[in-house]
């Protein structure tokens, strides 16, 4: 972090993927009123998380990222969450840093009906209109939720709305900024430009990140590590593999560039990302293919000499049949793309313990 970094310094950068607000006063009042209120999470609680994940980079413990696609203002299951996490949690033979992707995930941008819906923290599914008022109720619904999340369980969320991000940023007395929004925060295909606004602002943020890597070269993912770790920080980075078919092709090369620098982030696989195919209506995710890119991530980390550590999953507590394979499920309720079922989630889990095994045979 340098010392002219504040929260606002994203805005003098090119933002993607920010909505249109076409009330620019009352987008300045809700930013002011966010700006005053209590934070989401604990500053002592993101330092613990960082700690838990440097034990998690250095090949101690292992990463269960997981949860809903989009959220909604909708209740969750939060039992049903912490009960699948629990479960997941057992066969992994270290033990588990368990983060969910809960109380901030309302920004996933879709189209509907030719028009973009930026999820429920920005626009509604009926009106598509941006308004600013649904970030005082995103965060009301995040406090909510935060205040009856099983302590085991840290949140997260894409860091994509960035008026939002900002206003919850908060300084502590060793003077370091932090947000307040949630315990870790990730930047996706759509938000890491390394020039771009979604990179300074989280530059300067203490939290642990994270940043989902598709099609990325070897610079500029050195570019995007100078950025967001300059100090080579424990626990800092987690970079999340999101590859499919072309995994095999792209993963060595990257895991190889920053283990020669002597970098050593979590590098986590997210097997579901890259395996999205276009279905009708809806998107579709094929089983098979989410195992194989879990067996592939294990297989490329070990003749890289790098930690498989650990599995970033869109998955639900719901009895869904949302991504194909050969178990059935009530249907679909995603707000967005298909998620795992707990039988699913669980075989992705096995199939991950299995390769480490076959890892550790080796």
């Amino acid at each position: 972090m340098s010392d002219g970094w504040h929260p606002a310094i994203w805005r003098g950068t090119p933002a993607a993927q920010q909505p249109d607000y076409a009330d620019a006063a009352a987008l300045s009042a809700v930013e002011a009123d966010l700006a005053k209120a209590d934070p989401l999470v604990r500053r002592d609680d993101v330092e613990r998380l960082r700690q838990l994940l440097a034990e998690a980079a250095a090949g101690r413990a292992l990463l269960l990222q997981g949860g809903d696609c989009a959220e909604t203002f909708a209740e969750p299951d939060l039992a049903g969450l912490g009960s699948l996490f629990d479960t997941l949690a057992e066969q992994l033979p270290l033990p588990a840093v368990t983060i969910a992707r809960i109380a901030g995930q309302f920004a996933k941008p879709r189209t509907v009906e030719g028009r973009v819906w930026r999820g429920e923290i920005v626009n509604g599914r009926d009106d598509l209109e941006p308004d600013p008022e649904r970030m005082r109720t995103a965060l009301a619904h995040s406090r909510a939720i935060v205040g009856k999340l099983p302590p085991r369980l840290f949140t997260s969320h894409e860091a994509l709305l960035l008026p939002y991000e900002q206003a919850l940023v908060r300084r502590s007395g060793d003077g370091r900024w932090w947000s307040g929004s949630a315990h870790f925060l990730w930047l996706g295909e759509r938000s890491r430009q390394p020039d771009g606004a979604h990179v300074a602002f989280a530059a300067g943020i203490d939290n642990p990140l994270g940043v989902k890597l598709g099609v990325i070269e070897a610079d500029e993912l050195r570019q995007l590590a100078d950025r967001l770790d300059p100090h080579h920080e424990p626990g800092r980075l987690t970079l999340i593999v999101r590859m499919g078919t072309m995994i095999g092709a792209r993963l060595p090369g990257l895991m190889r560039a920053l283990r020669q620098d002597g970098r050593t982030p979590l590098w986590v696989s997210d097997p579901l990302h890259g395996n999205t195919e276009r279905g009708g209506a809806r998107k579709v995710r094929r089983m098979d293919a989410v195992l194989r890119e879990v067996r592939d991530f294990v297989a490329i980390a070990r003749s890289e000499g790098v930690h498989a550590g650990g599995l970033h999953l869109e998955m639900t507590p719901e009895d869904v049949a949302e991504c194909s394979g050969s178990d059935e499920g009530m249907g679909w309720t995603s707000a967005c793309d298909p998620r795992l079922n707990p039988r699913q989630a669980a075989s992705t889990v096995r199939a991950f313990v299995e390769a480490l095994s076959q890892r550790d045979a080796a």
